[in-house]
């Protein structure tokens, strides 16, 4: 029997053994003195590659571990509860994944096998300094000469720059008759096989977050090399990258999950364990609120992001929608969490001790750079915004569909195919096209223990409002279509860039109502097995009755409600649980990590 992501999420925890345990190489106590020197975690960094960490990105058909695209965002999830320097240094390995999108039979062999045997340290180098996310404005050439490449110029700031051993790149390879769309080409350089010339690190920056990282960048002075670098065909670069990008964007959830687990983690131990009034902190009423409304938008976030790997192997072609509102949801929710969890431990947040709680400043500066990374915020919703209409001109034209594999976290899926993924979805949304027949399956559940007829009508209704509020926001994109374009002009401009902030707030509210589907869906489909706290529901109606999903203020919830979330919080925090609607165990408290006379736990 496959093994499950789950066990493979507890086989790496217990690899790399309890951060508390200031021993460990990814140990708390040890991230925070490293973050104090500005230093890269290289133990913990030997740690994770000993366990085979980079196996999982190269699929199995190119004798890799990567079966299922949750596998990727569990263990990435593993990593940064830790710490994020580690996570997000070694996450590059992802990017080796645009050899799958866009090689060919022979550079995929190649790349993989490269790869598998490890110490590959590859490198984004999409970014120039005068130019930002507007790719299309790059300067950088990749000249074409006797059947190579010659290339000039500068890439940063990026992860990685200096210390890669592999560079992923956009060049200028057409002319001034060449449309701009089509003017850059992708290359995959390997650092050890430029023919001649330069290429050498630009020096890292200073960072608000991941002070560990080697954010810097990449300089080439005339560096040649072979065409077989060159990953597609000529002029295909960008949209190479972006395709690439709706893939990254999607996986960038596992980094807010694992910072949002040691937040919320970190908090709760602290206000426990603090006497104030007479009692533990945590049982003031504004702070159990604040707890249990952090550990919902934790499963809600949870939810949207399983939905989303799920979709991957299933949906793959639909991503260019889809992996832009699942990074925005899930950063939203962990990044309202981050100020809540900020404002209710006081004083302490603004202390930097080297107690526990300075671990929680580390994480809520780190995790801050998953909603700019891989496409910012503004950047993934004005890409949602833009395929708005083609979205609103599909709704209600959707074929019936069974759902269980989107859903139930039991079903089989198909292999992940990353090189099916595509950079314009026609409208598509499997999420959104759902939501019909999750309403229906909801009007024939029948009550039961802890779920009964009030809480199911209660359900049944929010489901009808998203219903309602979807086709009432679809409705909005030709309204507003309408009238940016009957708006006389303000002022001169220059910007290419002119989508109608209206147009960006649909594009906000989508991301808020596609988490709420999926948390419905996961929770029709799984409420059998699952049981419990999870199947009765409550969770959920509490998630369905926000406005805004990753928004909420003290009051909102029903104390009873917020009792009972609190101490499912306390009951996994105190059974060494993830924070998650399934059972996934942490590594045990104290446990050292794996040694070397383990080997490597992929082999």
């Amino acid at each position: 029997m496959q093994q499950s992501s789950t066990d493979l999420a507890e086989i790496f925890e217990e690899w790399l053994g309890d951060p508390e345990n200031s021993s460990n190489s990814l140990s708390f106590a040890g991230a925070l003195e490293l973050d104090e020197r500005d230093e890269l975690p290289a133990a913990g960094i030997d740690q994770v590659r000993a366990f085979g960490f980079n196996r999982y990105f190269v699929p199995e058909r190119l004798g890799g571990d990567l079966r299922a695209a949750e596998d990727i965002l569990i263990l990435t999830r593993v990593i940064a509860r830790r710490d994020m320097n580690v996570a997000v240094s070694e996450s590059t390995q992802v990017w080796m994944m645009l050899a799958w999108i866009g090689g060919d039979a022979e550079q995929q062999e190649k790349y993989a096998a490269t790869v598998l045997r490890g110490g590959v340290v590859p490198c984004l180098a999409y970014s120039e300094p005068g130019h930002g996310a507007d790719l299309a404005a790059n300067r950088f050439t990749a000249t074409p000469d006797a059947g190579q490449y010659v290339l000039t110029g500068e890439k940063w700031p990026i992860n990685r720059g200096r210390t890669s051993t592999h560079v992923v790149l956009l060049g200028i390879t057409g002319d001034e008759d060449t449309p701009a769309k089509r003017q850059q080409s992708m290359f995959l350089v390997d650092r050890s096989e430029v023919i001649s010339g330069q290429v050498t690190g630009v020096p890292r920056v200073p960072t608000y977050g991941l002070r560990g990282c080697d954010i810097s960048g990449v300089a080439f002075e005339g560096a040649r090399v072979n065409a077989s670098a060159r990953l597609g065909a000529e002029g295909e670069g960008l949209e190479l990258a972006l395709r690439g990008l709706l893939i990254t964007r999607t996986f960038c959830t596992g980094l807010s999950l694992g910072t949002g687990d040691t937040m919320l983690r970190t908090v709760a131990g602290f206000l426990s364990d603090r006497v104030l009034y007479d009692g533990p902190a945590d049982e003031i009423p504004y702070v159990t609120e604040s707890l249990a409304n952090a550990y919902l938008s934790l499963l809600v976030a949870e939810c949207e992001s399983l939905v989303a790997m799920r979709g991957l192997h299933l949906y793959t072609e639909q991503f260019s929608i889809w992996g832009n509102l699942a990074k925005v949801q899930v950063a939203r929710l962990v990044d309202f969490n981050s100020k809540v969890l900020a404002r209710t431990l006081g004083a302490r947040y603004f202390l930097r001790a080297a107690e526990h709680v300075g671990t929680f400043q580390k994480m809520l500066r780190d995790g801050a750079v998953v909603s700019v990374f891989d496409g910012s915020e503004p950047v993934c919703l004005d890409s949602i915004a833009l395929q708005l209409p083609a979205l609103a001109k599909a709704h209600g034209h959707d074929p019936d569909e069974d759902w269980r594999p989107l859903y139930d976290l039991r079903a089989e899926l198909p292999p992940f195919e990353p090189d099916r993924v595509s950079v314009f979805g026609r409208g598509r949304d499997a999420t959104f096209a759902s939501l019909p027949a999750l309403t229906d399956r909801l009007a024939a559940l029948s009550p039961s223990a802890g779920c009964d007829e009030q809480r199911l009508a209660v359900l049944r209704e929010r489901a009808a409002e998203l219903r309602d509020e979807l086709d009432a926001l679809l409705a909005r994109v030709q309204e507003v279509r309408r009238w940016a374009a009957a708006q006389p002009p303000t002022r001169p401009s220059a910007s290419a860039k002119s989508t109608p902030p209206r147009l960006i707030r649909v594009a906000e509210e989508l991301s808020n109502l596609h988490a709420k589907v999926a948390a419905l869906g996961v929770w029709l489909f799984n409420r059998d097995h699952l049981g419990g706290f999870f199947a009765e529901g409550e969770w959920l109606q509490a998630a369905l009755d926000r406005r805004q999903v990753h928004q909420y203020d003290a009051g909102d919830l029903d104390p009873s409600t917020a009792a009972r979330l609190f101490d499912r919080m306390n009951a996994q925090r105190a059974d060494n649980e993830f924070f998650s609607v399934r059972p996934v165990r942490m590594a045990a408290p104290g446990s050292s990590e794996a040694g070397p006379e383990r080997g490597s736990a992929a082999a």
